[in-house]
């Protein structure tokens, strides 16, 4: 199945947004949404960035373009959470218009 074209990074803000949160907004949007929906609230951090598998050894994700801020477990938690959020509100949109 083709992708949708997702468009989190283009959504109104859900919180006031730098250069790092517009990037990772977009870094979901390149995110399968099988992926996506393996996801759980409930991983404990190691967890996360084992299954997200873009962490540093820092705990931080490896973000291209970003040198102002680095993305924490926390805010990668409140991001996934949201694009999630927008994904179930539009996948059924998306999906028959792909």
């Amino acid at each position: 199945m083709q992708e949708p074209a997702w468009d989190f990074e283009g959504q109104p803000p859900f919180e006031e947004m730098s250069e790092t949160g517009i990037n990772l907004c977009a870094y979901f949007d390149a995110m399968s949404d099988a992926q996506l929906q393996t996801y759980r609230p409930s991983l404990s951090d190691q967890e996360l960035m084992a299954w997200d598998g873009n962490f540093t050894s820092e705990d931080t994700l490896l973000l291209p373009c970003c040198e102002s801020e680095d993305v924490d477990v926390q805010m990668y938690r409140r991001f996934i959470e949201q694009c999630i959020r927008y994904r179930n509100s539009v996948r059924h949109r998306l999906s028959s218009a792909a």
